[in-house]
């Protein structure tokens, strides 16, 4: 008996969860909408002018680690609030 109620709350916890996680990828999705873009691919080549010096990399590649800073601020999520340069390339300041 104390068994089937464990399962239960157990099974209880986890649609919490998952509704909690559903809820998260709707603003997740409506943040893209507003601040980003949707249609981006792993394929996506982004140059990046880092403190003057210009770099090119693959979206994928920096967007490898999910759940990180790089992740997040590569992932298109946030493109139409990153601070780009005259030439319209994401611009990072390392010396601010």
């Amino acid at each position: 008996r104390d068994r089937t109620a464990e399962i239960n709350k157990l099974k209880d916890e986890e649609q919490r969860l998952l509704d909690r996680l559903r809820d998260f990828e709707i603003e997740k999705e409506k943040a893209a909408a507003e601040n980003g873009t949707l249609n981006v691919s792993d394929d996506d080549l982004i140059e990046i002018n880092v403190g003057g010096k210009i770099i090119a990399a693959k979206r994928g590649t920096l967007c490898q680690w999910e759940g990180t800073r790089l992740e997040a601020l590569f992932s298109g999520r946030w493109d139409k609030k990153l601070v780009r340069d005259s030439n319209g390339r994401m611009f990072l300041d390392l010396n601010g």
